[in-house]
């Protein structure tokens, strides 16, 4: 067999890398997180909590005059996932998702509904982006249309330079200011397109699949789905990239050579079982889209988030399932990767991506990046558990021949990477009694061609250690 398994990463191991890649980079007035969002809790706003959410507006100050940006609020609530399969009993042969509630996005294009508490409270979310923070206000001057008396000062910080820093100021605009909350600008763009029709009137939630021709479209990447487990297209769009689909597949497997779980048995009743799922919900603001969704075989309960911003995307992994011995999360990419390089913290010179077998250095890996012509991916994945961290490698093939079934997408393995937890996983669903937890996050970075290792560890450190902030009231 000629799989290459690489250990990933490990809270130290990010620590200790971000202490050998040198001092942090010259100090600057402005933040340098051009891709990153700040995103806050009504907890972490109390002056605006409990209030109507919809006239809450954001601005900066350029140092002259207040410019209005873009801000987005995603409310979210305790629901039980009987109600986002729409049936409050909800109970399938392996797991009942009736018995499982916990914190989710809501929206009223699914059966998961709006938010039940209408004010912004304090367990939504309001984001914007880093880049549009600005400099330190003069006290005594307020935004027009707003009023003064309600003002919030954000200070943004950067852990990884002491002198940058930026404000942004949140208001409640003044009764009948003609402001809006987006500012008129929209960053992302999402169609979700269900291929049989309405979602609510022909989403199969027992027994897939529920085909789609759905694509998000953001300033650097697009990103195709085919089903609700099926991302099979990304392209890389940042200035300079050929802008070619470099994915065969996103794939989830219980191992390298076990076929019985897929991304595809996630989707569709096959002859090992049903294909129970759901979406939790479908959402596209000014500043990012959320795409969440349930069902995975015997853990119906399972989600994975997709959050998107326009240069980066956060995909988020909640495991709800009875004890399983071992699990991978990989994107196996398509031959037009081909010339590429793969890089991760034990192969800094670079793998080339060709389809002919490498031999990798073996180590504790914090971040992978993809590179070339065609684009550059910089990825860094983490997990959280509440039980004893899992025996977790790093999972690499390069073959176009290779010995190990392809259990789905093509039949070639093109830089095919990512996280294989291959130690045993205990009880996750609460469904099934006590339960622990396991959360996985993979965040990415799309960029220009042909970027290098220094870069991939910048954006390691930038996922590590995020922006941080200090709410006060604005003078």
């Amino acid at each position: 067999m000629r799989t290459r398994v690489i250990a990933l990463s490990s809270a130290a191991a990010l620590a200790v890398g971000l202490l050998s890649t040198g001092s942090p980079a010259a100090a600057t007035t402005a933040l340098g997180r051009p891709a990153d969002p700040v995103v806050l809790t009504g907890a972490d706003l109390p002056k605006l909590v409990n209030g109507p959410r919809g006239n809450i507006v954001g601005f900066r100050w350029s140092g002259t005059a207040w410019v209005q940006l873009p801000i987005q609020i995603d409310e979210r609530a305790l629901v039980n996932f009987g109600k986002v399969y729409n049936n409050p009993s909800a109970s399938f042969y392996d797991s009942s998702p009736a018995l499982v509630t916990d914190l989710v996005y809501t929206g009223a294009n699914t059966f998961t509904g709006n938010d039940p508490d209408p004010k912004f409270d304090s367990n939504d979310e309001l984001a914007f982006m880093a880049r549009d923070a600005g400099v330190l206000a003069p006290s005594g001057t307020n935004p027009a249309g707003t009023t003064a008396s309600t003002g919030v000062r954000v200070k943004i910080t950067d852990p990884l330079d002491a002198n940058a820093e930026g404000y942004v100021y949140l208001y409640r605009k003044a009764v009948g200011s003609p402001l809006k909350q987006g500012a008129a600008t929209k960053y992302v763009k999402y169609t979700f397109k269900l291929l049989s029709g309405g979602y609510k009137t022909t989403y199969k939630t027992i027994n897939g699949p529920n085909p789609e021709n759905t694509t998000f479209t953001g300033a650097t990447y697009r990103h195709h789905f085919s089903d609700r487990w099926l991302s099979d297209q990304l392209v890389v769009t940042a200035p300079g990239a050929t802008g070619v689909d470099l994915l065969d597949r996103h794939k989830v497997l219980f191992s390298p050579t076990e076929c019985g779980r897929s991304e595809d048995t996630f989707d569709k009743t096959t002859p090992y079982g049903s294909a129970e799922g759901a979406f939790v919900t479908n959402k596209v603001g000014p500043i990012r889209v959320i795409r969440s969704y349930v069902g995975a075989n015997s853990g119906p309960s399972t989600q994975r988030t997709h959050v998107f911003y326009d240069q980066r995307e956060d995909i988020r992994t909640d495991l709800r399932v009875h004890p399983i011995g071992s699990i991978m999360d990989f994107f196996d990419y398509s031959p037009a990767a081909s010339g590429m390089t793969y890089r991760n913290d034990f192969n800094q010179g670079g793998l080339t991506v060709d389809g002919v077998p490498d031999s990798p250095v073996a180590g504790v890996s914090s971040w992978e990046q993809i590179t070339g012509a065609q684009g550059t991916i910089n990825q860094v994945q983490t997990q959280q558990t509440s039980f004893a961290p899992p025996t977790v490698q790093a999972y690499y093939l390069d073959d176009s021949t290779p010995s190990d079934p392809q259990c789905t997408g093509d039949a070639f393995a093109y830089g095919a990477s990512g996280t294989y937890i291959h130690s045993d996983i205990p009880n996750t669903d609460p469904a099934h009694g006590a339960f622990d937890r396991l959360h996985g996050e993979r965040t990415m970075y799309f960029e220009s061609p042909n970027k290098t290792a220094a870069d991939a560890i910048v954006r390691r450190n930038q996922v590590v250690f995020p922006l941080t902030t200090a709410v006060v009231s604005a003078p």
